[in-house]
């Protein structure tokens, strides 16, 4: 032994080395050699001597000790490791055999296959895992099988890694069984492979596994179950979390649970959900369900307690949350007619916060400060809207500017030039088509055919008018009649937007007026349009019927003949349009007709024999919405629009919400019908009477002004006010209507002078185009009762949304769904044997079936 490796050490460990040394193998055998060797290096290991060390333990083989040779060469590894030598410490470690020590090679395996990872070796290192059994050590084993999968899944092979976790089982241990399994779900449904056994997985899970995944687990499944519509399934897995399994979950659970009874419109369960959500479980959650609390009970009438909660959210609960809140506030406090209050909720609102809300705030202002007529204060607001912000919101500001500057032709322009189709396909379109009418003004008449073109999408009809009114303005002999036609087709969408039923608050009503249509029927077809999910009979689609089955027999003749001057009441029957057929359905401001169930709610032509659907506003598209006429089809446009929400809806929500790729449908707006008189200058606009007011609000008694009086009397005066500027402002345009056809009939005759008389059969025809929108909205005066609004749907008969069936059937079907928008259902005196039939199918959607209030014999 060289005296150099006793330097430094005292005496008596001298001694204790020099005794040991004194073990042989020969005289002493392998398993005492190995035994005193080992107990050499620890000492001068303990010393600080590595190296010494090394040179004994170096001198054990495996023959006198396996076990204790496998040991000391795991543990000379893991000190090589610690000095951030891996190549010295693969080699230790390769030198450990299962035969050696089943455990300190489990481990040999567990080393070597974490430091091959760090080195990217990833397939060597899931060999070295694979290594290891669970005999060997039941905890390397399942770590192992962790990291396993972790490496199938980095080199995409989800399967495999599901294959590793299943390896896992519950009696090797539960908390990670029930790890191994929440991750086989999460895979199963994050990589899209299978549903139903990522339900099953997590329904693997038990609560005494490990309660928090327990609760992370039945979070998913109600989440998935959610999705699926399976609310019991998705109801009754949120609800066995508890707040002592893990205070957050149980927070977003019942959070969850609140937004799902809130779809359900069980309003009391959804409030006692959200309230049962504490700061102290989650901040977030706490305060998202405080939003939804607050928005609830605005819907349901408490705006001041709603105020109260939305303003007790600061921003230091979640910018987020608390832009909202204020937004919301924003908004009640606007419909109270609280314009500063509602300014300043508004204006609280930072971009740092939200950069949406604050998007949205930016745009309520404006529209806000446009009502109050203050043009400068809204452009300011609509200014501060940055694309980055939100496109949308962005692209909404550049085309409200151009709106109010349309006076300003230069600085309309240039705003709607802003607008990109990245913002908003719809919006751009709109640009688009203001922009077409801006080039023609300028005499730049290619530039509007281009910009025509591509509003094309989303402005059919007007596009189509427009550039056939762009090709007369080439031309000389034309451009006068092209300039008036320009005018007809303006005052025409004038006048459709004045019938279009508008679904928005008015005045300070909780409800809008006319907030609800019927629709009469046989409980046949009403049957059809329920469909019934025991029987597995899918719903029929809403139709839109052909014009030429109508009753009257005035139809799509009377407003050409009213223009031309034409004063006598006999029709000949509608000749059938192959280009530009009109189908339609009627609805009704009047729900509870007993002279309507005559004529229309009839089964087997058994007077008052059928119902009433009563549709709720969201059925049909609402006034608001940006586009052109959808409900026409022209040449190779698109069928329809879609009806996507635009960036301007009144408030904003946080309940859970699922996106679709499908979700969007089509929806079609709805007018109120014109009521002429063919001998004379009567007119009536179709419209609530006032029996409606007193059949909804019955005895209802509310408080203005300090006086007590009733809801129904009060309402109907407001409503009288409402439809009177509506019938004044139809009347004004109708007039100019008039007058501008009158130089159409003039400048068809110059037409017919200069060009011919197929030429002024050409302009005639396209004159008539023209009105198309308005042909079927005019009826005549002696169906003035029956007070009726239409959805109209004109296009070719050759267009394949069109349905011809054997019997002279031809309709067109209407996407949005009968039963998820019904309102409530009457039935007439005479089919009050269906009635608990029908109340069973909508039991799932909460519509009542209400016996009508007619006595009929």
């Amino acid at each position: 032994m060289n005296i150099d490796d006793m330097e430094g050490l005292d005496e008596e460990t001298r001694k204790e080395i020099e005794g040991l040394q004194k073990v042989t193998r020969e005289k002493d055998g392998g398993d005492t050699f190995a035994k005193a060797q080992f107990n050499i290096g620890s000492v001068y290991h303990e010393n600080n001597k590595l190296e010494n060390a090394l040179k004994a333990w170096n001198k054990i083989k495996r023959s006198d000790n396996p076990e204790l040779y496998a040991q000391l060469r795991l543990d000379i590894g893991v000190m090589f490791k610690q000095g951030n030598d891996d190549e010295r410490a693969l080699i230790e470690w390769i030198k450990v055999k299962h035969a050696d020590s089943s455990v300190a090679y489990a481990y040999a395996q567990f080393y070597t296959g974490r430091v091959l990872y760090n080195l990217n070796k990833t397939l060597e290192s899931m060999k070295a895992y694979k290594n290891i059994k669970r005999e060997d050590s039941l905890e390397l084993f399942i770590e192992a099988q962790f990291r396993i999968a972790e490496i199938l899944l980095l080199e995409g092979d989800p399967k495999g890694a599901i294959s590793s976790w299943s390896n896992i089982e519950r009696s090797d241990d539960q908390a990670a069984y029930a790890k191994a399994q929440f991750s086989i779900g999460s895979i199963l449904l994050e990589r899209k492979i299978d549903k139903e056994l990522a339900l099953i997985a997590w329904n693997n899970i038990k609560k005494t596994d490990d309660p928090k995944i327990f609760a992370d687990a039945q979070f998913g499944i109600g989440y998935e179950l959610d999705n699926k519509k399976d609310i019991d399934g998705a109801l009754k897995a949120l609800s066995q979390i508890l707040r002592s399994d893990n205070p957050e979950v149980y927070a977003k659970a019942q959070f969850n649970i609140g937004a799902i009874l809130r779809k359900q419109n069980n309003n009391e369960g959804a409030l006692l959900a959200w309230r049962n959500v504490e700061r102290s479980d989650d901040v977030d959650s706490y305060t998202r369900a405080q939003f939804s609390i607050a928005n609830t009970l605005s819907e349901n009438g408490k705006e001041d307690v709603s105020l109260s909660i939305l303003r007790s959210i600061k921003r230091s609960d979640g910018c987020e949350i608390y832009s909202k809140a204020q937004f919301n506030i924003g908004c009640s406090l606007s419909d109270k007619g609280d314009v500063q209050g509602a300014l300043l909720a508004w204006n609280s609102i930072e971009r740092s916060d939200n950069l949406e809300t604050y998007a949205r705030a930016k745009i309520r202002i404006g529209f806000l400060l446009e009502k109050k007529q203050d043009y400068d204060g809204a452009i300011a607001a609509w200014s501060k809207i940055e694309r980055s912000d939100n496109p949308e919101a962005y692209a909404v500001a550049k085309a409200n500017i151009a709106y109010l500057s349309f006076g300003k032709p230069i600085v309309a322009k240039k705003a709607f030039l802003n607008i990109r189709k990245s913002d908003n396909t719809r919006i751009y379109a709109y640009a688009q088509f203001k922009l077409g009418l801006i080039f023609i003004n300028e005499g730049n008449i290619e530039e509007a055919v281009n910009s025509f073109n591509t509003a094309k999408s989303y402005y059919p009809y007007e596009s189509y008018c427009c550039e056939k009114i762009c090709d007369l303005l080439k031309v000389s002999e034309t451009k006068n009649f092209g300039l008036i036609l320009l005018q007809l087709l303006n005052i025409v969408l004038d006048i459709v937007d004045i019938l279009t039923l508008d679904f928005s608050k008015y005045a300070d009503e909780e409800k809008p007026f006319e907030r609800k249509l019927a629709h009469y029927t046989s409980t046949y077809t009403s049957n059809l349009l329920l469909g019934n999910d025991k029987n597995n009979t899918r719903p029929s689609s809403f139709r839109l019927n052909t014009i030429n089955n109508v009753n009257d027999p005035s139809e799509g003749q009377l407003l050409v003949r009213k223009l031309k001057g034409v004063k006598d009441n006999s029709f000949v029957p509608l000749a059938f349009d192959e280009k530009f057929h009109a189908f339609i359905s009627c609805f009704t401001f009047n729900h509870d007709s007993l002279n309507q169930f005559r004529l229309y709610g009839k089964q087997d032509n058994k007077e008052a024999s059928g119902m009433s659907l009563v549709f709720k506003k969201d059925f049909f598209q609402s006034q608001n919405f940006i586009g052109g006429l959808s409900h026409l089809s022209v040449e190779n446009t698109s069928k329809v629009i879609k009806n996507i929400s635009t960036i301007n809806d009144t408030k904003l929500d946080n309940t859970k919400v699922q996106a679709s790729d499908n979700n969007e449908i089509v929806k079609y707006s709805v007018m109120r019908c014109v009521y002429l008189d063919p001998t004379s200058e009567y007119f009536h606009l179709a419209q609530r009477n006032r029996l409606t007011f007193f059949r909804e609000l019955g005895e209802k008694r509310i408080i203005k002004n300090g006086i007590e009086q009733s809801q129904a009397e009060y309402e109907w005066e407001l409503y009288q006010k409402y439809i009177g500027e509506i019938t004044d402002n139809f009347k004004e345009a109708y007039d100019k209507l008039k007058v501008i056809y009158k130089e159409v009939e003039k400048e068809i005759d110059n037409v017919e002078a200069s060009l011919g008389a197929s030429k002024a059969k050409e302009m005639n025809e396209f004159a008539e185009e023209i009105l198309l929108p308005l042909k079927y909205l005019v009826k005549h005066s002696a169906f003035r009762e029956e007070q009726e609004c239409r959805m109209i749907y004109i296009t070719s008969i050759d267009r394949p949304e069109v349905t011809m069936e054997y019997g002279s059937f031809l309709y067109v079907e209407y996407e949005p769904s009968v039963k998820e928008h019904l309102d409530k259902i009457y039935i007439a005196p005479a089919a009050l044997h269906h009635k608990r039939y029908f109340d069973h199918l909508l039991k799932d959607v909460d519509v009542p079936v209400e016996v009508s209030g007619n006595v009929f014999r």
